[in-house]
């Protein structure tokens, strides 16, 4: 069963992201959502950017619940850092963000 990029990026992000974002997303990196998934597009810099990218997004998103999920400081310092690894395996930069405590006010370092 094959499914689309757009699809993948959904599965991977885990959390309810709009798929506008998500596309908006694929598009700055090149891709098109409505191709079909394949394994050099899963293994490609152009995937992996858009992941992270998309981590990142949720890191800018106000505190949230929705069902059973939700995103509490820690977790965004997580998702950061998945972003950030993610990034250096593809050979971009780190992205130095600080949330506050307050969990209010990201802010780029």
């Amino acid at each position: 069963m094959s499914k689309t990029i757009l699809q993948a990026i959904v599965d991977d992000v885990h959390y309810p992201v709009s798929s506008g974002n998500l596309e908006n997303r694929l598009i700055t990196r090149g891709l098109d959502g409505d191709t079909e998934f394949t394994q050099d597009i899963a293994n490609g810099k152009g995937y992996k950017g858009a992941l992270a990218d998309c981590l990142i997004s949720l890191v800018y998103a106000p505190n949230f619940t929705e069902g059973d999920v939700s995103i509490s400081l820690s977790d965004k310092d997580k998702i950061i850092s998945i972003a950030n690894n993610i990034y250096g395996d593809i050979g971009e930069d780190y992205k130095k963000i600080k949330v506050t405590n307050d969990d209010s006010t990201v802010e780029i370092l």
